[in-house]
């Protein structure tokens, strides 16, 4: 079991901070959900202990949570495979845009000599990249490989 995090008095103040520190305790609480072996939540609780120091000024805690949260959504991709809602579909849609997209813009200005159609295969390959990430989503939630968060 994941410790949740204590809230802070400056967090009242700034709503960036209340924002981030809101999606870190959801990833907690979607990891708590999940059986995780205790030796991955005793890594979790180790990369969290650092965030439970009042000490940190506001302005480093905000990008300290933001950092953690990386590293523990980093860390259960790689050991458990598990992936945030719409992960595979942000993912591939990125893929899909500068490897199929671009070079098919390339190719179609090229046949026609005209290097204002450049972009057009950017809508190609964004909605092939849509297509592929969303089918390995719904894989990922049928198997259970799903967090609750996106």
């Amino acid at each position: 079991m994941i410790p949740k995090l204590q809230s802070r008095e400056e967090m009242a103040q700034s709503e960036k901070l209340t924002r981030e520190f809101d999606r870190l305790q959801q990833l907690i609480d979607a990891l708590n959900s999940k059986d995780i072996p205790e030796g991955i939540a005793a890594t979790i609780t180790q990369q969290l202990a650092p965030l439970h120091n009042t000490g940190i000024p506001a302005s480093q805690y905000g990008a300290q949570l933001k950092k953690t949260r990386g590293a523990i959504l980093k860390l259960v991709k790689k050991q458990l495979k598990l992936v945030p809602q719409k992960h595979y579909q942000k993912l591939w849609m990125a893929l899909g845009t500068t490897t199929l997209g671009l070079p098919f813009g390339v190719v179609y200005a090229l046949m026609l000599k005209n290097f204002a159609f450049l972009g057009l295969g950017m809508p190609v390959g964004i909605g092939v990249g849509i297509a592929i990430g969303t089918k390995l989503d719904k894989q990922a939630k049928a198997e259970g490989r799903q967090l609750d968060i996106e």
